[in-house]
Parts: structure tokens; C-alpha cells; sequence
């Protein structure tokens, strides 16, 4: 692609641009398809693949990035600029399957850095739309907290680093609910009755009904999944709905409860919503991250890993986490952040409670076993 057709694909970073005040919304976490998965993609686990990117010419000034609307601090980009003489081009996507349709559209899209929720990185390295690190031009890495080296999506960290991350739970109008919301038996309060919602997301949902029945959130065992699937059916009858487009419901008052993102919930809040509020179920539910990742064929791949490299600068790290108000992965980056960020228990759990919020683990072929489940859930 030449470099005009990069640039119409992605506008120059301007910080006074009125659309990237803050994060808007989260997204819809795509659900690995069945055909996504007949590629097989080997992972060592060790973060060093024979495939990394190491550059082997001089590349051009220039990095394009594809990321989330409002979710980057102002300064972000331009102190990257000037420290390192890199042209940063710019744009934004509102949803995974946004992002994947544009790489899986074929053809090179210019993009060097994009930022996939894990369950759409896994989806993406199987369909080989994205390519290995090399983590010894990503030095900082060794920044990270050990939840994120070696996390269930991307052991070893061989496809990604993690940007920011976050819950899923669940999403309630504390003055209409009729009761304590503590876990996911809430579905059951008889003032949320036909005003609730799960998410349209095959894992997501199939995890709420395995938390909900103490078994593994990411199991592949068949007799487990078939009682999750009963468990749907019959919490389908309760909700007025399976959606993952509950936000506005949620302020308007047409649904009282709602399985959601972390994310979502404290983006209606700050929306005047005092009465919207947020729980992570004390039986478990699923974390998620946000990760950069570089596209296969990338043009400027040693940028892409410069930029990632940047990123894990504790201050770096630390004004961003401030900036969009989710957990940040940096461990190094903690002493930097606002104490009204580390000391909110729903952004950064205790130990006890971030021990039940495991990420979605990459089944390979056995998400095969989710999806015909789960189309009999939404035909039932």
C-alpha cells in the first residue's frame, strides 16, 4: 500500500480533536467462528518464535495504528513522536467485529498496530492475521504483571501486549432491582423479571452458566457443557432479551439487569447515572484484555514493537491507565496510578477475588462444541 493510501486510511493524531476525549464504550467481544479454527497456528508458549518480527531493513518514520474510539491518554501519541521521530497516523474502530472484518477482508489494510480483545486475538492467530513478536525489541515487557505473561490466550506473550483490561459482570439499577445483587442467581429476583439481558456472545454466556454451576469456565467436557446449555434455556424464559446492546436499555431504564462489560457500566455511570451500578458475581466471571498486535504483512513491524515498548514505560503505562479509567497490566506502572483507580476494588480486585476471574483460554477445534450449543440456545 503507498504511503497516500495509508494516509487516507487513518487521519493525523491531533489531541484537539473533539472525538478522543475518553473511551466511549467497550465493544462486543467476537466469538470465535468454527471456520476460524481450521487453520492450525503452532504457539511455543516461550515468546520467542522463529516467525518474529525483527525488522530486516531500515524502515520508514512512520506507524499506523488502528485502535478503540477514545481509549488512548492525550499525550500518548504526541510524546512518542517526539522521543522517537515516528509519524504516528491514526485511527478507530467501535467494534471487534469491525476490526476483524477489516483484516480478514484481504489485502494489506497499512495498519502496524492494532488492539483486539483476547478472545478476537485468538480468533485472529488462528486465521493467521496477525504475526509473532520479538520480544527482545519489547525489552519493557519484562514490565508486565505475571497475570499477563503467560495468560490462557497468548502464553509467553508470543502474538500480543496487553494494553488495558477489565470484567465481565453484571450491570444493575440498584433502586428497581428489588434485592441484594451479589452473584449470578440476580436473573432470579422477581422485580428483574423480563427486564433482564445476557450477552449475545457464545463464551461470555456459556461462562456466566458455568460459574453459576461451579464448573470450569472454559472447559470442554460435554457433559458440563450440556448442563450450562440447559441452564441457558432455561434462563432465556426469565430475560427479555440476549443482546450485547444493553447499555442504553440499561439507562433508560427498560432493562433493571444486565450481564455486561466493566467498562460499559462505568461509562453510564459517569454518564449522570448514579443509580447504574456494578458487581464482579462472587462465584467468578471472566476477565478481559485489550492487546496490541501486529498485522501480518505490517509495513513498519520494528515501529509497531518500538511503540508497544513505549507503552510499558511505567509513566507512559500509568497515564493512560488514568486517562480511560480501566486496569492497566503494567505492574510497573501501579506507583503512578491514581489512587482512586488502584483502590476501586471493581477495577483492581483483591487477590481473593481476582483468583475466580481467569481469562478465556484458546480451546482450538473445541469451540466447535460452544458454538452448536449455543445455537441451540438462541433456536430454543
Amino acid at each position: 500500500m503507498s504511503e497516500p493510501d495509508r494516509v487516507s486510511l487513518a487521519f493525523l493524531w491531533d489531541k484537539d480533536d473533539p472525538g478522543f476525549s475518553r473511551r466511549a464504550f467497550i465493544k462486543t467481544m467476537g466469538f470465535a467462528s468454527a471456520a476460524g479454527f481450521l487453520a492450525a497456528c503452532g504457539s511455543s508458549g516461550s515468546g520467542k518464535s522463529s516467525g518474529a518480527t525483527t525488522p530486516k531493513k531500515a524502515e520508514a518514520k512512520t506507524l499506523n495504528f488502528y485502535n478503540w474510539t477514545d481509549y488512548i491518554a492525550d499525550d500518548t501519541i504526541p510524546n512518542f513522536q517526539k522521543e522517537t521521530g515516528i509519524k504516528v497516523t491514526y485511527d478507530n474502530y467501535s467494534s471487534n467485529d469491525e476490526l476483524y472484518a477489516k483484516l480478514s477482508a484481504g489485502g494489506n489494510t497499512g495498519y502496524d498496530i492494532i488492539v483486539p480483545t483476547d478472545a478476537t486475538l485468538v480468533k485472529m492467530k488462528h486465521a493467521n492475521l496477525v504475526q509473532p513478536l520479538d520480544l527482545s525489541l519489547i525489552p519493557n515487557v519484562k514490565n508486565l504483571d505475571p497475570r499477563f505473561r503467560n495468560a490462557a490466550y497468548d502464553p509467553g506473550n508470543e502474538y500480543s501486549i496487553p494494553w488495558q483490561w477489565g470484567t465481565t459482570g453484571i450491570g444493575f439499577d440498584k433502586t428497581k432491582v428489588g434485592g441484594t445483587v451479589t452473584d449470578w442467581d440476580a436473573f432470579d429476583l422477581a422485580a428483574v423479571k423480563g427486564r433482564s439481558s445476557f450477552l449475545d456472545e457464545a463464551r461470555d454466556a456459556f461462562a456466566m452458566a458455568l460459574f453459576a454451576l461451579g464448573k470450569d469456565p472454559n472447559t470442554t467436557d460435554d457433559g458440563d457443557l450440556d448442563d450450562a446449555k440447559d441452564y441457558l434455556i432455561d434462563l432465556k424464559k426469565k430475560v427479555k432479551s440476549i443482546t450485547s446492546d444493553y447499555q442504553d436499555p440499561l439507562k433508560s431504564g427498560e432493562l433493571l439487569l444486565a450481564q455486561a462489560y466493566s467498562g460499559d457500566v462505568f461509562t453510564i455511570q459517569a454518564d449522570n447515572k448514579p443509580n447504574i451500578d456494578y458487581i464482579i458475581p462472587t462465584s467468578g466471571a471472566f476477565s478481559w484484555v485489550d492487546s496490541m498486535a501486529i498485522p501480518k504483512g505490517a509495513p513498519h513491524p520494528g515501529n509497531a514493537e518500538k511503540f508497544m515498548n513505549y507503552i510499558l514505560e511505567p509513566k507512559v503505562g500509568a497515564a493512560l491507565t488514568n486517562f480511560v479509567n480501566y486496569g492497566s497490566p503494567n505492574k510497573a506502572a501501579q506507583p503512578f496510578i491514581s489512587k482512586d483507580i488502584t483502590g476501586n476494588p471493581l477495577i483492581y480486585p483483591p487477590a481473593d477475588v481476582l483468583a475466580k476471574l481467569p481469562f478465556q483460554k484458546d480451546i482450538g477445534d473445541d469451540e466447535l462444541k460452544y458454538s452448536d450449543r449455543w445455537t441451540t440456545v438462541k433456536s430454543a
